[in-house]
């Protein structure tokens, strides 16, 4: 009899560990562990796509204000490039004022005319920034509208500026304003998004021809417009 008690006593220690649990709870924090992580790691990704996509209509922003800023500095015309194809941004000086090639010197709206604008003869390019990167993958990044939205328009009175050529050129003058090759003054609007979150990523960046003001906008899905 006592060696029956001793072999149960020996089987039910099997089955604890040293701490008092049973193999069956462990296996239960084990599960209930493995449920909590399947369930907060999609919440951990969709965080950092979000914060990732947020940072990209601010590189957009900064360039264009480098390329107003340069414009005024130097007093010629520079032109702040989207390529949708690259997903890329590149800065060009026209060089366009007291150049030693007297081919090179016109005004800035000239310079639109200019053959191979924006790369023309005299051009030079300052820089090249690419909007992917940091974990944001090029493929994410959409230029345009997402078609969950369907008021666009901004306070500003600025619209969508259509890619041509699946680029946007916008040139600043010398005075840092932007107008076109008859010498009017002309609004722009870039707006971007990542097709994998549409409507919580949603961003403009508007340039206000006449002043050179340049704006960034987000999509606000409370108010269901885009907002400063």
């Amino acid at each position: 009899m006592k060696s029956t008690e001793t072999r149960l006593e020996v089987k039910e220690s099997s089955w604890r560990s040293e701490d008092g649990r049973s193999v069956v709870e462990t296996l239960i924090v084990v599960v209930i562990a493995a449920i909590l992580m399947s369930l907060a790691v999609p919440q951990m990704l969709s965080g950092r796509r979000l914060m990732r996509s947020s940072v990209m209509p601010r590189e957009v922003l900064a360039q264009l204000r480098f390329a107003r800023q340069q414009a005024m500095s130097q007093r010629q015309a520079f032109t702040f490039q989207y390529d949708d194809s690259a997903k890329t941004i590149r800065i060009f000086d026209h060089n366009n004022v007291n150049n030693a090639n007297a081919s090179c010197n016109m005004s800035g709206s000239a310079v639109l005319s200019a053959g191979g604008y924006p790369t023309t003869a005299c051009t030079t390019t300052t820089l090249t920034v690419p909007l992917s990167g940091a974990g944001l993958p090029a493929s994410e990044i959409s230029y345009g509208v997402p078609g969950t939205i369907t008021n666009s328009n901004l306070s500003d009175a600025s619209t969508l500026t259509a890619l041509v050529g699946n680029v946007v050129n916008i040139t600043f003058q010398s005075d840092g304003t932007v107008v076109d090759s008859s010498n009017n003054y002309v609004n722009r609007s870039l707006f971007f998004y990542n097709n994998r979150v549409p409507t919580e990523t949603a961003a403009a960046i508007s340039v206000l021809g006449a002043a050179g003001r340049i704006k960034l906008w987000r999509y606000s899905t409370s108010a269901s417009q885009y907002a400063e």
